[in-house]
């Protein structure tokens, strides 16, 4: 185009006149909300605020008495655990080829949940968990989806959906949990009711607005103990329910070496050493808690689904007592293998677990022939799952047993580690008491007395 010729003879260029581009008809949603860096940005601020909950979970197992929150929790973190990982593999999708996800500038983020460690009981920790963490993650996850492209971000969208799908159910049976746990135990109420007020108050100010920032703006500081919180410090031994016989050997053959029996006495028996694989729980959590800060990502996932494992092969024993007809007042509950760790630096303790998973294993497929030939369809089947789980779990514990010795120049191998670990859980065995070997006599002789009763009766 040619310049324009004012009356004093200047040349003045016309301004460009403006490019037309195409635009969508007005349909409600901005698809373009989030590009990919800030996509990427945010979910690795989820991934991160995830892999918080898993550690805090992880932590508080051991030392929660209550028996719900005991089963709930490590579900509940190996749920997390699966979301972090996804997310981790989608952030790493995003920014390709770049493979470091590093907390950086989030640390006050993920800072602000780090400090819900800090509760000042159980009841507080999961109250705080169904009551405030939670809640407010689901927010954020929910916020997000409605500025994801369900089409350019569709792999995003259908992780966190289903993701909020198991964060529902999660807070529906953390409150059920949490309102069981509060009945049981009033004089916990009020100062669980007083963290769960802080815990809240410190999340308000981490708004979807803030946290879908570019750069984080400054967080207010929470300050655990004033709202009546303490330092954590995980329980080097198994806390126990009250409405369990508590023992420190939980039948006669968790101190002293002897046959397994048969028909019914290995039926109880196997019942109640499922039951106390409460204590793998706590140590795969406890191993978790200890080592993930020096760990690679996969840790997290293998240690995450140890802990849940062990969770479940517990509940199995329970669910098979209960059928029977045993409360929980007649089931005895010891700690005495996780325990025995309570000395040990961590890679031992992982080697206490290593050595009960590889030295018992070949019992379960045994079992599961046993019992499916004496028409006990019920046992034979757990038998069966949970020697799938501990085929797994020996890979687990080879494979981080030699890591973390790797990683900390020590000159040994996987199976010295449990030769050690061997060799301090048999110490705790002889520690046996007259006394303890009475209590567990006397357990033996009514949980038999009231199996072969029952077995008479359905005759």
């Amino acid at each position: 185009m040619a310049p324009a010729r004012l009356n004093g003879g200047m040349s003045v260029t016309p301004a460009p006149q403006p490019r037309l581009v195409l635009q969508p008809a007005a349909t409600g949603q901005r698809r373009s909300a989030l590009m990919v860096g800030e996509s990427a940005q945010v979910l690795k601020r989820f991934h991160f605020l995830e892999r918080e909950l898993v550690r805090m979970a992880a932590g508080w197992l051991p030392g929660t008495t209550d028996w719900e929150t005991k089963l709930l929790l490590p579900e509940v973190l190996w749920q997390d655990a699966l979301v972090a990982r996804s997310l981790r593999e989608r952030v790493l999708e995003l920014r390709y080829p770049e493979r470091r996800i590093a907390i950086d500038q989030d640390a006050a983020l993920v800072g602000l949940y780090a400090n819900c460690l800090h509760a000042p009981s159980d009841l507080a920790f999961v109250m705080g968990l169904a009551r405030a963490v939670k809640p407010h993650l689901r927010g954020l996850l929910a916020d997000y989806l409605k500025l994801a492209d369900a089409l350019d971000d569709a792999p995003s969208v259908h992780l966190l959906e289903h993701a909020l799908v198991d964060l529902d159910r999660q807070l529906a049976r953390l409150e059920a949990v949490t309102t069981e746990f509060a009945t049981r135990r009033p004089e916990l109420v009020a100062s669980a009711e007083r963290w769960n007020a802080g815990v809240t108050a410190a999340l308000a100010g981490a708004t979807a607005e803030r946290v879908f920032a570019a750069t984080l703006p400054e967080f207010a500081a929470f300050d655990p103990s004033a709202a009546g919180g303490r330092t954590f410090a995980i329980s080097r031994t198994g806390q126990r329910d009250a409405r369990f016989t508590r023992v420190r050997f939980a039948w006669p053959d968790r101190h002293t070496p002897q046959p397994p029996g048969a028909g019914v006495q290995l039926q109880v028996r196997q019942a109640i050493h499922h039951l106390n694989e409460v204590w793998a729980a706590e140590m795969a959590g406890a191993c978790l808690y200890d080592l993930l800060e020096q760990a690679p990502h996969d840790f997290l996932e293998d240690a995450a689904r140890w802990c849940f494992d062990e969770i479940r092969h517990c509940r199995m024993g329970y669910e098979r007592l209960k059928q029977w007809g045993f409360s929980e007042a007649e089931m005895p509950l010891d700690a005495f293998s996780y325990d025995s760790g309570q000395h040990a630096d961590a890679i031992v303790r992982l080697g206490v677990i290593f050595y009960f998973e590889t030295t018992y294993i070949h019992t379960k497929p045994e079992r599961a022939k046993i019992f499916g030939a004496e028409g006990d369809r019920l046992s034979s089947h757990d038998m069966d799952f949970d020697w799938a789980d501990e085929l797994i779990h020996s890979h687990y514990g080879k494979k981080w047993l030699t890591h973390f010795l790797a990683q900390a120049g020590i000159q040994r191998t996987p199976i010295e580690i449990k030769q050690q670990a061997e060799a301090g859980v048999l110490t705790f065995q002889q520690s046996a008491t007259t006394e303890d070997k009475a209590a567990t006599q006397a357990i033996f002789d009514r949980m038999m007395s009231k199996a072969r009763q029952r077995l008479e009766s359905a005759a």
